[in-house]
């Protein structure tokens, strides 16, 4: 086995609106504050964030030949990130235009391009030749979702890999087949690193602690939960659990926070810190970036020593 880690799943432009609370009505114009293109896609957002913390990252996602892969391209020029972009000839790459606005959650309207087109075919034994094997976006891959998923993660662990999975939001919501299909795949998933609404839908259950620790025992997987400003969760298979709480900022941007945590994570991880360790460095990192513009992440690191804010309870799920 290889060290570093490979990521897997949705590379795409974002075309981010400022500002924006409801959308003109028609055959009207409104003015916006801004509206910028940078990288997107939860897999690509991630192995940024891998590579800036210098850790030898591959990324693979499925594009297409359109205007928007120099981009693209352009954007994925780190000296620790392999990009292995599969090409496909007459297809549009994806892309999602996110809508912001001050006190509430981004929207996404988002079209899937090639990337409709990625199954575990594409992904070659060298590219499963690392220390993490991660998907993300699982739900914007529909050839890559429940037993394709298995199969891929099967071969990822018979090549010594731990494998990491990122959901996002289903888009069809948290369906009884839905719950069933992602339960299911998690029996070949090491280490599962959802926000708290997605646990929340994937679980049927509102308490995060919970919620995460029943479902680590059940499924005996590590089950990383972000749980935003108030921080981040961890249970462990054995039903113990800890938490990690952020520290106040001042939100600059909160994009691609969610993918800074897994990266940090699993980084530190790599590096030798336990587990509990690496949750409370994995908070640190995310909450500096939302602090932080998206121009100047680069400048952001790990922390040098683990806070001491972590608490504890017991490994009863009672």
């Amino acid at each position: 086995m290889n060290g570093g880690i490979t990521i897997i799943g949705n590379t795409n432009i974002d075309v981010m609106v400022a500002d924006t609370r409801d959308l003109p009505a028609p055959g009207t114009e409104r003015v916006v504050p801004s509206i910028s293109l940078r990288l997107g896609g939860s897999a690509g957002n991630w192995a940024v964030r891998c590579a800036g913390l210098d850790y030898p990252t591959t990324l693979v996602s499925r594009v297409g030949d359109d205007a928007s892969l120099p981009i693209l391209e352009a954007e994925l020029q780190y000296p620790s990130l392999t990009p292995r972009l599969l090409r496909t000839a007459g297809e549009p790459s994806g892309i999602s235009v996110a809508i912001e606005a001050p006190g509430r959650d981004r929207a996404f309207l988002s079209s899937l391009g090639a990337m409709a087109r990625m199954r575990p075919a594409d992904i070659s034994e060298e590219m499963l030749a690392a220390e993490c094997v991660a998907l993300a976006g699982y739900f914007l891959l529909p050839e890559m979702r429940g037993a394709a998923l298995s199969e891929l993660f099967g071969r990822a662990r018979r090549a010594g890999a731990k494998t990491v999975l990122d959901t996002g939001w289903p888009p069809e919501g948290w369906t009884q087949s839905t719950r069933h299909e992602v339960l299911t795949a998690l029996d070949s998933v090491d280490i599962f690193v959802p926000n708290d609404d997605e646990l929340h839908g994937l679980m049927d259950d509102q308490d995060t602690e919970r919620a995460s620790r029943e479902l680590a025992v059940r499924t005996e997987t590590l089950v990383a939960v972000k749980m935003g400003a108030r921080g981040a969760g961890l249970a462990m298979p054995d039903g113990s659990w800890t938490a990690v709480m952020a520290s106040p900022v001042s939100v600059v941007d909160s994009t691609g926070a969610g993918d800074g945590f897994n990266a940090a994570f699993l980084v530190s991880a790599a590096r030798g810190a336990p587990w509990q360790a690496a949750l409370a460095s994995a908070v640190s990192y995310a909450t500096q970036m939302v602090a932080t513009p998206p121009q100047l992440r680069s400048e952001v690191g790990l922390p040098a020593m683990t806070p001491q804010t972590t608490t504890e309870t017991s490994a009863s799920l009672a």
